[in-house]
């Protein structure tokens, strides 16, 4: 008797969401720690000590460690599930949307 054969499956497609215009994109998925890493290292100009993927309250958090220019090592936290902050607007409150 043959056994199944593995490597004939395929991933199921990644989710989409909708952007603000109404369009499909595609949700942040594996590659969502290499992107926090990027985008971290990206605004604090620092060397990147570590990232790791940590669970909070039922989903998974990035958690980056920095050292910045005066050698003090900083934590960032980010969802992965949000959707990035847009460029040239200031975020919003959440309760004034």
């Amino acid at each position: 008797m043959a056994a199944p054969q593995q490597g004939n499956r395929r991933p199921p497609p990644a989710p989409t969401q909708r952007d603000d215009h109404g369009r499909d994109r595609p949700a942040r998925s594996d590659d969502a720690l290499s992107d926090s890493v990027r985008r971290v290292q990206r605004s604090t100009r620092g060397q990147v000590l570590s990232a790791e993927r940590i669970p909070y309250e039922g989903r998974n958090l990035n958690r980056i460690k920095v050292v910045d220019d005066s050698g003090r090592v900083r934590v960032y936290m980010d969802d992965p599930q949000q959707p990035p902050p847009r460029r040239g607007q200031p975020p919003t409150r959440g309760d004034n949307d």
